[in-house]
């Protein structure tokens, strides 16, 4: 892993825990990653990328492989798609046997893609909009796999930089829409889907998205963990499935941390 120095150029706006002088180093390296291909080669790599982002163990993803065979058995189509993302960013990989070779963040991704299959149906023919989307990954492989009508990228600035040109970098083809997350502007998805990421937001940008998106959507699926908690004013659970109408709360399986829970709405059981 490779440490990254602060640049002027890319200062935080105190939105969140990776927007935030905890870890200043995130919008840095996702800026720089965007505009220089050298570094860009290597992001994955980057000390900070696995504090924030890319720190899924072993254990944890041989648990995530458990969880996606619950739901059938494994593809080839799984293995080639998630190679494919990994083949960008040189991120820490693992062999898991009969499986391949490859980052167990991703299988974490694979396993979110499932659950979303599991309980809203085919996602093809949804308008999707992802709060917190880090490098691109959760959105690549949402794509490459079943290909939404549209996606929708909100998070700071030099993430989506960064998001934007993976997404080139695969090649990808369809509609993409990438907006600051720091100040959300108004859209009518027709799910949302969020990875830790919108609770870890403070609560006046959680406020943003609820009147500008999150409650324009039918459906959703946010794994919610208590980092704010402790570092903002952030809504806790009971505050979000209070203020989301006939949301719910599911476990996270694997869990992995004890506090954390899935908030869904929408999906087709309830």
């Amino acid at each position: 892993m490779f440490e990254t120095q602060l640049s002027k150029e890319f200062p935080v706006g105190n939105s969140s825990v990776t927007d935030s002088d905890y870890i200043a180093e995130y919008a840095t390296l996702c800026g720089s990653a965007a505009r220089n291909q050298e570094i860009f080669k290597k992001f994955r790599s980057a000390k900070v990328m696995v504090e924030a982002l890319d720190h899924v163990s072993i254990e944890q993803g041989n648990a995530y492989i458990s969880q996606i065979l619950k739901y059938g058995p494994w593809s080839s189509q799984y293995t080639q798609v998630i190679q494919k993302i990994d083949s960008l960013g040189k991120p820490r990989k693992f062999k898991f046997s009969r499986y391949g070779t490859f980052s167990p963040t991703l299988l974490r991704y694979l396993k979110v893609y499932l659950d979303l299959k599991n309980n809203f149906g085919e996602v093809k023919n949804l308008n999707i909009a992802e709060i917190g989307v880090g490098f691109g990954g959760q959105s690549s492989l949402i794509c490459l796999l079943d290909n939404p009508t549209s996606y929708t990228f909100y998070d700071i600035p030099p993430t989506i930089e960064l998001a934007r040109k993976f997404i080139g970098e695969l090649s990808l083809q369809g509609e993409f829409k990438f907006l600051d997350g720091r100040n959300p502007v108004q859209s009518m998805p027709d799910l949302v889907v969020s990875n830790y990421a919108f609770s870890e937001l403070s609560r006046g940008v959680q406020d943003n998205y609820l009147k500008n998106v999150i409650l324009h959507s039918q459906r959703g699926y946010i794994t919610w963990n208590s980092t704010s908690i402790y570092n903002s004013d952030a809504y806790s659970l009971a505050d979000l499935v209070r203020l989301i109408p006939n949301s719910h709360i599911i476990p996270e399986q694997p869990n992995t941390a004890v506090d954390n829970a899935i908030i869904i709405w929408g999906n087709k059981n309830q």
